[in-house]
């Protein structure tokens, strides 16, 4: 278990003032997604040397400490990649993607939990690869007009899209409809891990771009923006990254996810590779640290204070 240092220094006639420094969870924690439930927060990661998917458990989205998931995937032991975690009427929906070992595509699967450490039970798979070169991975659900919508992304060729939910949310309906795909120079040609944020009658899809591991030079991963009206869009795309690395600090920050606490403030947690070697597995010792920074608003414009690599105030995270 680690626990990530707070310091407190006093103030008189107030709270104290709490502190952070990234990365507030040092080891390899990649594609975070985080929620809240019964007053406390629970972060999900992609797997990490193991066949299971890794989750800790917080009481202030700064201090972390190590659980166990109760779940094994029934039809995978390879390539668990991006879980997240919504409620609907009292049930936990846990979706991911992992590798097929007959096709050797990735596939999204969902399984159903009443507590967010399980045990989960798998449903479904929602999305078969089959029809991409590599698969379908990352997934998120979102909702518009009372439907309730899988958001994901399509490998190769690259795009995310958008495919509506059977009510119970183990099926999906129709064919998918594409929200944006890599059109920008320095995307890389790629698109993924969707967070989708609505805001003031808009609809923001946050997402992850360009080469998440390599050289210094050549990881260009960073987390992007992108505006629409409407949910399936046209969507506006912002001419430069959202969060990008910094030189000599944090390199490669990407899939993203945003917490909104009671004092509506908004964080957004991430992975990104330390200055420590090469961000890349095998030439860095930590591999992808979680990482937590401050978004905000500038009217329909979404700015995040970061990646920050020195010493900020931590969140006020109240009452639910």
């Amino acid at each position: 278990m680690w626990t990530v240092a707070i310091l407190l220094a006093s103030v008189a006639g107030g709270e104290p003032p709490r502190w952070y420094t990234n990365p507030v969870y040092p080891g390899d924690f990649p594609d975070p997604f985080v929620i809240r439930h019964g007053g406390r927060f629970y972060a999900y990661a992609t797997q990490s040397g193991a066949d299971r998917f890794q989750v800790m458990e917080s009481d202030d989205v700064v201090e972390w400490r190590e659980r166990v998931l109760d779940f094994e995937v029934p039809w995978s032991k390879q390539h668990l990649w991006a879980p997240e975690v919504h409620e609907r009427q009292g049930t936990l929906y846990l979706t991911y993607s992992a590798l097929d070992p007959q096709t050797r595509k990735h596939h999204i699967g969902i399984a159903t939990a009443e507590a967010p450490l399980g045990p989960f039970t798998h449903r479904a798979i929602l999305v078969r690869g089959d029809d991409n070169e590599v698969g379908v991975i990352d997934a998120t659900i979102a909702h518009e007009g009372g439907v309730d919508y899988l958001v994901y992304s399509e490998e190769r060729p690259r795009r995310i899209v958008a495919r509506r939910l059977r009510s119970d949310w183990l099926a999906v309906e129709g064919e998918p409809v594409e929200l944006i795909r890599p059109d920008l120079p320095d995307e890389d040609g790629v698109v993924e891990a969707p967070t989708v944020i609505r805001r003031a009658g808009r609809v923001h899809l946050l997402y992850s771009s360009g080469v998440f591991q390599g050289t210094k030079q050549s990881c260009r991963y960073a987390v992007r923006h992108a505006v629409s009206e409407s949910l399936l869009g046209p969507y506006r795309k912002s001419p430069r990254p959202l969060l990008a690395g910094r030189e000599g600090g944090v390199y490669g920050p990407g899939h993203q996810c945003v917490v909104e606490l009671a004092d509506g403030t908004s964080w957004m947690l991430y992975h990104g590779w330390s200055a420590e070697g090469e961000p890349r597995y095998g030439r860095n010792p930590r591999g992808r640290t979680l990482r937590l920074d401050r978004l905000e608003w500038d009217g329909q414009m979404p700015r995040v204070l970061g990646p920050t690599l020195t010493r900020q105030p931590a969140p006020r995270v109240g009452n639910p």
